[in-house]
């Protein structure tokens, strides 16, 4: 069947690909040109919610809107509905989804293989019962979209390991993310839903333990932008209040794996207790403290890559020199 890429479809959409902005001038074009530029033998629909943004991101979203009608919908808004509780995605993207599969790709990240979708497709339709399809990714530097590391939980295609998923924090990035309409919809009513915890993780978490799960490919098909300049990553490292921030983060990751606890009757209960362990790990890890990484988890600490952990010596020991480099890696 021949694949067709940029071109109207008069029939509906199979995929509907989602995806929220907000101050990414920079970047949305390339996110929309990495989601036109994919190859299928379906018809799909992207769709952008921009949040009032105050930069030039709703205008280059308005823009492509208007070059491509019958592919691209743009939504706007006169106020910021996030800080009035609105979740974009679920307020006003999803219900104008018309595809049978969803796939999630934010503003400032980007798809880097023209046969992401249609690969994700082939693997959703070949098992009924799967909740979503993830892969691998790699982190890039956000200025000059340099490669920094591949995110690649597995070394093959297989099953996700329900376990896996409760007892880390993020084995996928969200711009992986294809799932069943169905399924998410299902997510939309469930008591992980309303938590706090971060979207990503409480979609992940839910996907992983919902009738057949995920399924992984391994191979790395999205480019996540490190440090992008309105992404939580940078908000929540240049925070002055960093130990307040990580300790909410990791109630909420908490408050998460209990939930799930309950709403699968404790059929990963084990998984769960595991689980909580790694978010005090995380918490840890966040506010680099590395007395308590070395002493409390020496063999977990030891795998994290040679920068991360020579970051948190830095800022556990030298402060003054870790902000130095930081700055400097930051470009401020």
């Amino acid at each position: 069947m021949d694949r067709e890429t940029n071109t109207c479809h008069d029939s509906e959409p199979l995929v509907s690909v989602l995806c929220i902005t907000y101050n990414q001038e920079p970047y949305i074009a390339q996110a929309l040109e990495s989601f036109l530029a994919q190859e299928t033998s379906f018809p799909f629909e992207i769709l952008v919610n921009d949040d009032c943004s105050t930069d030039g991101t709703a205008d280059i979203a308005l823009s492509y809107q208007e070059r491509y009608p019958d592919r691209i919908q743009a939504i706007t808004h006169d106020q910021n509905q996030y800080s009035q509780g609105n979740m974009p995605i679920e307020c006003f993207l999803f219900p104008k989804a018309r595809g049978r599969y969803l796939a999630l790709c934010e503003g400032d990240d980007y798809f880097t293989d023209p046969t992401k979708l249609q690969r994700q497709f082939d693997v959703m339709e070949a098992d009924p019962s799967l909740a979503g399809c993830v892969h691998a990714n790699e982190n890039v530097q956000a200025s000059s979209g340099k490669r920094l590391s591949v995110k690649r939980f597995y070394e093959r295609d297989c099953n996700v390991d329900p376990d896996d998923v409760i007892t880390h924090v993020q084995c996928f990035s969200t711009n992986s993310i294809f799932v069943r309409r169905d399924a998410f919809a299902a997510y939309l009513q469930s008591p992980q839903r309303a938590l706090a915890a971060d979207g990503d993780q409480k979609v992940m978490t839910f996907m992983a333990t919902y009738e057949g799960g995920l399924y992984y490919l391994d191979r790395i098909m999205s480019a996540y932008r490190f440090m992008a300049g309105s992404s939580v990553n940078r908000t929540s490292l240049m925070s002055d209040d960093m130990r307040a921030v990580a300790q909410r983060r990791h109630d909420a990751r908490v408050t998460l794996l209990k939930t799930l606890d309950d709403a699968t009757d404790g059929r990963f209960h084990d998984a769960v207790l595991r689980g909580i362990d790694r978010m005090d790990y995380e918490f840890c890890k966040d506010i680099r403290d590395y007395r308590q990484l070395r002493s409390h988890w020496p063999e977990t600490f030891a795998t994290e890559s040679l920068p991360a952990r020579i970051d948190s010596f830095l800022y556990t020991y030298m402060r003054p020199l870790h902000t130095l480099a930081y700055r400097i890696y930051c470009r401020l």
